[in-house]
């Protein structure tokens, strides 16, 4: 990252399985997360989230343009982050994990861990409430909102696809190990389809350079997961949606809970 910038390589560092294991944040899981698994009312770890600003970025005093503190009324150093932001940006360090052990690399004996790729994002541990900067922003604020994506986001240019081969599990979105991979609704691409034909070509990955027409059961999806072009041997691909933001409270919202009906064990929603 010599000739990169400074966000590229924060990332790398971020990711890194080797600093994670140094800061704690390896495996950190959301405060709900560890309830539901164990009822036990716990915290993120905080360690990389005070590191990642006082010895990585913005350090812990505000300065003036010429690098000079700025100071308060009493002549004290204005202090760029609290307590409370560190406890809300570690929120933020939840779900990195390492990634499975592969080939090609070495490791302890003892310790069989994937200590060389970087790390990737357990969905189900990351905490999904709201973070905020410390601008009184919020993470997020300059992404759009996933309910404003255009109808048929997937057929528009732009829209991203990674070839997954004969397997059917995606690997950058959501896919809780107890589902049925077998189960995913898949769209299979008809042959005169717009989508079959800018997928032919059977790359890694392939983003759409315009818009495309819809056919036949194309036209009646909001969204797509998963996408088969080829039937002997199968072919598929993953749609990766464009970044967005879901909104964790808005108005009018109602509240949807399991509940046992008349002490039956199946449970119906509230």
């Amino acid at each position: 990252n010599a000739f990169g910038n400074y966000f590229d390589i924060l990332k790398e560092v971020s990711y890194s399985p080797m600093m994670a294991e140094m800061l704690s944040y390896v495996d950190s899981k959301s405060s709900s997360t560890v309830f539901e698994e164990s009822g036990i009312h716990s915290f993120p770890d905080e360690n990389y989230a005070r590191e990642v600003m006082q010895l990585f970025s913005v350090g812990v005093s505000m300065l003036n343009i010429d690098g000079t503190h700025q100071v308060d009324d009493e002549g004290n150093p204005k202090p760029t982050y609290d307590n409370l932001d560190i406890q809300n940006f570690a929120r933020a360090w939840t779900g990195f994990t390492r990634q499975e052990m592969r080939g090609n690399f070495e490791a302890l004996e003892t310790e069989w861990l994937n200590r060389m790729d970087p790390m990737k994002i357990e969905a189900n541990w990351r905490d999904p409430f709201p973070k905020m900067d410390l601008h009184l922003g919020f993470v997020g604020d300059k992404k759009p909102l996933c309910v404003d994506l255009p109808d048929k986001q997937f057929l528009r240019g732009g829209a991203k696809y990674r070839l997954l081969g004969s397997s059917k599990r995606p690997e950058l979105q959501d896919q809780p190990s107890s589902w049925n991979v077998n189960a995913l609704k898949v769209t299979v691409l008809e042959s005169q389809s717009q989508l079959k034909n800018a997928l032919s070509g059977l790359q890694p990955e392939i983003t759409l350079e315009s818009n495309l027409d819809c056919t036949n059961n194309e036209c009646d999806l909001d969204n797509v997961r998963l996408v088969q072009v080829q039937a002997n041997p199968p072919i598929y691909y993953e749609y990766v949606r464009p970044e967005c933001v879901e909104l964790a409270f808005y108005d009018s919202s109602k509240k949807i809970s399991t509940r046992y009906n008349h002490g039956a064990p199946y449970k119906s929603m509230c």
